[in-house]
């Protein structure tokens, strides 16, 4: 890769060491300050023509068994521009072979060492956060921001009081319809009926997405002096806790329904955090909204769609008729719970998964399964380096099929069995087991848990 050619905002290999996923380089001198344009992962022997320059090749090296084959994998690379090599031992090779090393020092390939224990998801998920951090940076400041800001619309705060809260949180200043100004760091956004949000700061200004969100819970702010309308949404909400407790008949809401233009017919509910009963009405003009105290409910006639954009958690319940309300509340409310964790939107479908019953049990429930079946194999792959647990994850996703997690995996179908075996031994329970593969899989999702925490 020529000098000139670099490109300075890319992750260079020396990012990747310095990031300490468990990556190593041989000792021999590199150019480590090489940009990455993306991560490839291959065990061709030569994959140039999937190549376009930059890339950082992944191998375990399964095609490279003799200096013959080390000789056209290094040509290829260098030919292609590569930025270099990812080698990963423990799976085709324990080391890296030296007929390799010493063609990648010939053609000036520098070289990392993936130790068994580091998968090749983690440097692509570096290289990808790299690349997508600005999406990633406002996808955090929205997670911070919005339960800030709903608080601040459920004590009716005024929109100086809601800038303020979000300035706190970003580090910035923000005004409403500030003054024309030369400043460069200057940005702003039109808020509809109020007037132009701007920002004011020497640093970074905030993605354009962030600068909207703010915009929208401002717009709030107003809408919210309607003191009719906030008051409407109560008692809206006041009667729906009643009905999802089975304290009131649904048909009880039929004259409110019909006053609100609601054909007489099937119904969804989604349920929302607390304190955005505002927001969503401007969003959703037509559809009935309710302030419970601990979230909001809305209503509709059709399946609710075209609000990814207000960044919230939501939980969409089936169409369901009238006098099946209460369940359609209720089930709503548990997919706002599983939204909350996952920070999505989750409907109907996404409740009939294991993993979606799994999210809505405590810990506690879970914790066995991870001790017995999980801990045994993740403690054998941290004193020996071996990789039970992702063999294990890989077969069950795989759904059971050998031949799938090998490929998967870039292993001998042998190897597998053998692994499988050997977590039969370490378990008590055998992989290949219908029902015992539905326990290993909650003790992976228990791991899993527990890692978020």
């Amino acid at each position: 890769m020529k000098e000139g050619s670099r490109d300075t905002d890319a992750p260079t290999l020396r990012a990747l060491l310095d990031a300490r996923l468990g990556l190593a380089v041989p000792d021999a001198p590199q150019d480590l300050d090489r940009p990455i344009s993306w991560v490839h992962i291959t065990e061709m022997r030569d994959p140039s023509r999937y190549l376009r320059g930059g890339e950082l090749v992944c191998t375990v090296g399964l095609s490279l068994q003799d200096p013959q084959d080390c000789r056209t994998f290094a040509e290829a690379l260098a030919r292609a521009g590569a930025a270099g090599v990812c080698f990963g031992v423990g799976d085709g090779h324990d080391e890296v072979p030296a007929a390799l090393l010493a063609e990648c020092r010939r053609h000036r390939l520098p070289m990392l060492i993936a130790a068994p224990s580091v998968p090749f998801s983690t440097v692509s998920r570096f290289i990808a956060e790299h690349e997508l951090g600005a999406e990633i940076a406002v996808a955090r400041a929205t997670y911070a921001l919005v339960p800030e800001l709903l608080a601040a619309l459920r004590r009716h705060a005024s929109a100086r009081d809601m800038l303020d809260t979000a300035g706190q949180l970003l580090g910035c200043y923000f005004l409403l319809d500030p003054e024309p100004t030369d400043d460069a760091a200057s940005v702003s956004v039109e808020v509809p009926g109020v007037g132009t949000l701007g920002w004011m700061g020497r640093g970074v200004p905030p993605e354009p997405a962030l600068l909207e969100l703010i915009a929208r819970f401002v717009r709030a702010t107003q809408v919210e002096r309607d003191v009719e309308a906030a008051l409407a949404r109560e008692r809206v909400g006041q009667l729906l806790s009643l009905v999802e407790r089975r304290m009131l008949l649904p048909d009880a809401l039929s004259q409110l329904l019909d006053w609100s233009g609601f054909a007489a017919g099937q119904l969804s509910c989604s349920a929302w955090p607390a304190g955005a009963g505002a927001l969503l009405s401007m969003a959703v003009p037509d559809a009935l909204v309710g302030d419970a105290p601990d979230l909001c409910l809305i209503l509709t006639t059709q399946p609710l769609e075209g609000t990814d954009d207000l960044s919230l958690p939501s939980g969409h319940s089936a169409l369901v008729p009238l006098t099946e309300l209460g369940s359609a509340i209720g089930q709503a409310r548990i997919a706002l719970d599983l939204a909350q964790r996952r920070g999505l939107r989750v409907g109907p479908d996404q409740l009939s998964t294991l993993d979606s019953l799994l999210e809505q049990l405590p810990s506690a429930q879970l914790e066995p399964f991870r001790q017995q079946l999980i801990e045994p194999l993740a403690e054998m792959d941290r004193r020996k380096g071996t990789q039970h647990v992702r063999t294990l994850r890989t077969f069950l996703a795989a759904n059971g099929s050998l031949s799938d997690t090998a490929r998967e995996l870039y292993l001998h179908i042998n190897t597998v069995r053998h692994r499988l075996v050997r977590i039969y031994e370490l378990t008590g329970r055998d992989p290949l087991d219908h029902n015992d593969q539905a326990a290993y899989s909650i003790g992976l999702h228990a791991l899993d848990r527990e890692s978020e925490r």
